[in-house]
């Protein structure tokens, strides 16, 4: 879990309470601080110091997820590495599930699930489910990021063998993702929703700009350089998402309203 000064205390309590109420307890739960955090952070992470495992790894100044989570990865001597982000809830039977998953399966190299998005009073807002096999993962890594990446549970040796998360603006999940299917990894994602993830309309509609239009154009080049686009198709689908982010706030905002409400609108159908 990575931490920076930006983070909402209160959910970063949340999030930590709801890795310690697991009935599986992971050996060692390392928090990364991605560089000067407030104090009212630091008063927080105080109250958590007592309990079982937690290492709290500070990061001299802020450098963004990917690089954050990588010092992450190098301190980590455990063969499995469970993700978790600082603002999402975990389900208590999350590690649970993802051991037994793994028990039974050993030759998977990263392993997932769905989550349900909750805005801040906790009212399901939608779901994202994600394809199960590899084979389909495969296929839809090509489209879209194949793992909600809150979920994702993988072996440590490969990823620090592909270099770890790319420096890609708020896709570096998606660009790991691509290099561990681009260099042989098995991949699965349970059906079960494990983890309930903080979002809302609000963050959606701040979701763009020149930024996020640029990692997007990254994250394209990085699955060409892969062979998992052709250079066509990865312009022609990094320019259409490209635009996307540059829209006005109200329009970006509508348009992510309505991939909530058919996401809501799933969910509804399967329950």
């Amino acid at each position: 879990m990575a931490t920076y000064r930006g983070d909402d205390p209160g959910y970063l309590r949340k999030a930590l309470d709801s890795v310690y109420a697991n009935t599986l307890r992971p050996d060692e739960v390392r928090l990364v601080l991605d560089g000067p955090i407030p104090a009212t952070t630091r008063q927080l992470i105080a109250e958590f110091e007592h309990r079982e495992g937690l290492v709290v790894q500070q990061l001299p100044q802020n450098m963004g997820l990917a690089l954050a989570l990588n010092a992450g990865l190098s301190a980590i001597r455990t063969e499995w590495v469970v993700r978790a982000d600082a603002d999402d809830l975990n389900l208590p039977e999350r590690f649970a599930f993802q051991a037994r998953a793994i028990e039974a399966e050993p030759h998977i190299d990263v392993l997932g699930g769905a989550i349900v998005e909750i805005d801040k009073q906790g009212a399901v807002i939608g779901m994202r489910t994600v394809p199960t096999t590899h084979d389909e993962i495969r296929a839809y890594l090509r489209l879209r990021s194949p793992f909600n990446h809150m979920t994702v549970a993988y072996r440590l040796s490969p990823v620090l063998a592909v270099g770890g998360y790319p420096d890609i603006y708020l896709r570096e999940d998606y660009g790991l993702w691509a290099s561990l299917l681009a260099h042989g990894c098995v991949a699965a994602n349970l059906p079960d929703v494990l983890v309930h993830a903080t979002a809302g309309r609000d963050m959606y509609r701040r979701r763009g700009g020149w930024r996020y239009a640029r990692g997007e154009l990254s994250l394209q080049r990085h699955l060409v350089r892969l062979g998992i686009k052709s250079a066509f198709s990865g312009t022609a689908h990094g320019l259409l998402r490209a635009i996307v982010f540059l829209l006005p706030q109200t329009m970006r905002g509508a348009f992510y309203e309505r991939l909530l409400r058919k996401s809501a609108f799933a969910h509804t159908r399967r329950t």
